[in-house]
């Protein structure tokens, strides 16, 4: 049976338009290079479960439709899934309640304080060099007092069930509905990733075999602030973590940003503003490609080319992907499609190419049917969220980060500058003489600098709190950007 009482407390992210245009006539411009890799080695996310009784299994590479979970299990949004390296499900859980491998509710699993209604209520993460530790990061929904936490499960106990351990440590309030996670492709470590409420930090914590550390926090971007609905939208690693992307739904935008796996920062923010609230936002596999949906019935689902070199580029990439109304959480599967929640629906829809432009990328509204026979299954408002490295394309590989943050590529090396990021001043060591320009991320000219041969020279000391670029002005190319924190 349809739960209408969850229909009606979270009618709250809807906005249903009656005036639909025609979709835009799209040019497509080229394939991905990586068009071929579609197949996915981990099976850690082949099992779903989500919404009133959604339930999907992956293991064959076309999802099939399986039993629903355990019938108290019925996440209005975030919700997370976790099965083993051979794809046997393990457990999943609302943020609120774990339920194990037999759908039973998990020894201790209850009373975990993530929210009812927050857009990613939880995320599972394996701790690295662990045998079967898992670390549930839940947030609250509408900027709650119980922020970001963490739960801990022992999979050794409960004869292989599991149980939870450690119960609701607090990490930060008040937060945001975001959190996302990765694993650091050149160090055994996952970086998590959340935002505060009520200003621009992100706080990105790494997961080792030692626990979690302190946050690194970085301050860029758009506050999440005024209307506790800012708190609402998506927030997605790539899957060599390199990039995320956010919705910020009530401010009708997103964001595009870098991240360095290295030293946990984020900078270089990228905004793009839609007419209407957004929510969702996925990449494609190879991530050249980003999703978003918004609350626009004249494109619920849009597509950016997020490979370009410019903003401006890659805002004029905008293609619009679908008109149907009431798209809400979208969440790339291991078959390297991106599935798309309908908003109380029966349906799924998917964009099946994600990698190609326009409407090349196959985006099919109906595609997965969760309740064929009519039991009044649907799948609310998102899918299970997972670490974004699961998804890495077999035989792709991550680009190498360089000492620094973010650095240039050039094709001669520029000085190292370092500390960076620094609070207080930077220092740039040349072995000849030369001369170097800093760029505010506006594109003003800050300062010129001089370096004789062999010499140190300090600098910055009295720039604000942001992003800038060092730059040669002559006999090399490129340049390092900078954080002064």
């Amino acid at each position: 049976m349809v739960n209408y009482c969850s229909l009606a407390i979270h009618s709250r992210r809807y906005a249903f338009g009656t005036n639909f245009s025609s979709m835009k006539k799209l040019i497509l411009t080229a394939f991905s290079l990586f068009l071929g890799l579609t197949s996915f080695s981990q099976k850690q996310t082949d099992k779903w479960y989500f919404g009133n009784g959604g339930a999907l299994d992956f293991a064959t590479g076309t999802p099939s439709v399986i039993a629903p979970g355990n019938g108290s299990y019925a996440p209005s949004e975030g919700c997370s899934v976790i099965s083993d390296a051979a794809g046997n499900l393990l457990f999943y859980t609302d943020g609120m309640n774990v339920y194990d491998k037999t759908h039973s509710l998990m020894a201790n699993g209850s009373g975990l304080n993530g929210g009812l209604s927050s857009t990613q209520a939880a995320l599972i993460v394996l701790q690295p060099g662990s045998n079967g530790i898992y670390y549930i990061f839940t947030t609250d929904d509408f900027v709650g007092a119980n922020g970001l936490q963490y739960s801990i499960v022992d999979m050794n106990l409960a004869s292989g069930n599991g149980s939870v351990t450690v119960k609701n440590t607090m990490l930060m309030t008040p937060m945001t509905e975001k959190v996302a996670a990765v694993k650091d492709p050149f160090n055994n470590r996952y970086w998590i990733l959340a935002h505060q409420w009520g200003n621009t930090s992100f706080n990105a914590y790494a997961l080792t075999g030692s626990g979690l550390a302190s946050p690194v926090i970085s301050n860029v971007g758009t506050a999440h602030t005024g209307t506790p609905q800012n708190s609402y939208g998506q927030m997605k690693f790539n899957p060599c973590g390199n990039k995320i992307a956010l919705t910020v739904s009530y401010l009708d935008i997103w964001e595009l940003l870098d991240f360095n796996t290295n030293t946990g920062v984020v900078s270089n923010a990228q905004t793009f503003y839609q007419t209407d609230k957004t929510y969702g936002i996925e990449f494609s596999a190879e991530a050249s490609k980003v999703y978003v949906s918004t609350y626009d019935a004249n494109k619920t689902l849009v597509q950016y080319d997020v490979s370009l070199p410019t903003t401006m580029a890659i805002a004029t990439s905008e293609a619009t992907i679908s008109t149907t109304p009431a798209t809400y959480g979208l969440q790339i599967g291991n078959d390297g499609k991106i599935y798309v929640d309908k908003g109380f629906s029966q349906y799924v829809g998917v964009v099946n190419t994600p990698s190609l432009a326009g409407i090349a990328c196959n985006y099919q509204d109906m595609q997965v049917d969760l309740d064929p026979m009519f039991n009044g299954i649907q799948a609310a408002l998102s899918l299970p969220g997972f670490p974004a490295n699961y998804f890495m394309p077999v035989g792709f590989t991550c680009p190498a980060v360089l000492t620094g943050v973010n650095e240039i590529s050039v094709k001669d090396p520029m000085p190292a500058i370092y500390p960076n990021p620094s609070v207080n001043d930077f220092s740039i060591h040349t072995s000849t003489t030369n001369t170097f320009e800093v760029y505010s991320y506006t594109g003003n000219l800050i300062e010129t600098i001089y370096t004789e041969k062999n010499s140190t020279v300090k600098f910055g000391e009295n720039y604000a709190k942001g992003i800038y670029f060092v730059k040669p002005t002559a006999g090399k190319t490129g340049g390092v950007k900078v954080i002064k924190q």
